[in-house]
């Protein structure tokens, strides 16, 4: 039996390895207390509050917290849903290297990330100060779904050229 292009075991390597290092990265993020966590989307809002409001500096303190409330706010949720997008593509890409063209694997990497997120909303429950949220894994879920799209349009695109 013949393997495809996605099955070569260099590729398995690889989108097996960037799937565990990006569940890593986030696993990482999760760690980080209260404090931590707000530093860190902290650091990003007060550059993205600059952007979007460009008199924020001459706003009374009371304003200046709320612009920056929203926005890191915003930051965070842009955040969760860029993570598990990406972690969406590379468990789609992973399941295609071991598995081929199967159907059914955007549905199990959507599954396998939704999963995933919900795990890492309950070892949130366990850090200091942070909470596990249900509205935070349907986010997550909507960012691993649009990563899984991404992946199999890339699959397809990739595979028809190959073909051609």
């Amino acid at each position: 039996m013949e393997r495809s292009g996605w099955q070569q075991t260099w590729v398995r390597i690889l989108t097996t390895g960037l799937t565990i290092a990006m569940m890593i990265v986030i696993f990482c993020f999760s760690m980080e207390d209260a404090e931590n966590s707000d530093r860190t989307s902290g650091q990003i809002s007060r550059e993205v509050v600059h952007v979007v409001h460009p008199d924020y500096d001459q706003k009374p303190p009371e304003i200046q917290k709320s612009y920056f409330d929203s926005v890191q706010h915003l930051v965070r949720k842009a955040a969760h849903f860029t993570e598990y997008m990406i972690l969406g593509m590379l468990i789609r890409f992973t399941l295609t290297s071991w598995f081929g063209m199967r159907k059914g694997l955007t549905a199990a990497a959507w599954g396998l990330g939704t999963i995933y997120a919900g795990t890492d909303e309950l070892h949130q429950l366990m850090i200091n100060g942070r909470s596990g949220q249900w509205t935070d894994v349907l986010l997550d879920s909507c960012g691993v779904l649009t990563g899984t799209l991404i992946a199999c349009a890339v699959i397809c695109l990739v595979s028809k050229r190959r073909d051609a």
